[in-house]
């Protein structure tokens, strides 16, 4: 399988991830439903999703590094300097595709979801 992140000249950089990843894949593909908890502060709550997420990730013979997609909701605009950072500390030079939705979320304790795609690497 082959993975090739997508920046190329035309397209818009923006932030710390790529424009599209190019995957060509035989091997197994993982779709992540939305994971959070309605524990704690923002923070907690954008970290306890991504302790879900490798949980599963685990679960299929993943890592993070087999990540290729994420999709964050964020009940507010003032927390997306806080999800950046988080997601930074957790994805580090992964660089997946990446789009952050601001959005009202099913229970209104909830901060932050998290969904992902990954396909092993």
């Amino acid at each position: 399988m082959a993975v090739r992140k997508l920046d190329p000249e035309g397209a818009r950089r923006f932030a710390h991830f790529s424009q599209a990843v190019l995957v060509e894949v035989p091997g197994p593909t993982l779709y992540v439903a939305g994971q959070g908890d309605v524990i704690g502060d923002f923070e907690i709550q954008a970290r306890k999703a991504w302790t879900q997420i490798e949980v599963l990730l685990n679960e299929a013979g993943m890592t993070l590094t087999d990540v290729v997609k994420v999709t964050g909701y964020v009940v507010d605009r003032n927390y997306v300097s806080a999800y950046r950072a988080v997601f930074l500390e957790v994805m580090g030079e992964v660089r997946p595709a990446s789009t952050l939705v601001i959005c009202d979320l099913v229970h209104p304790a909830m901060l932050v979801e998290i969904e992902i795609v990954a396909t092993k690497n």
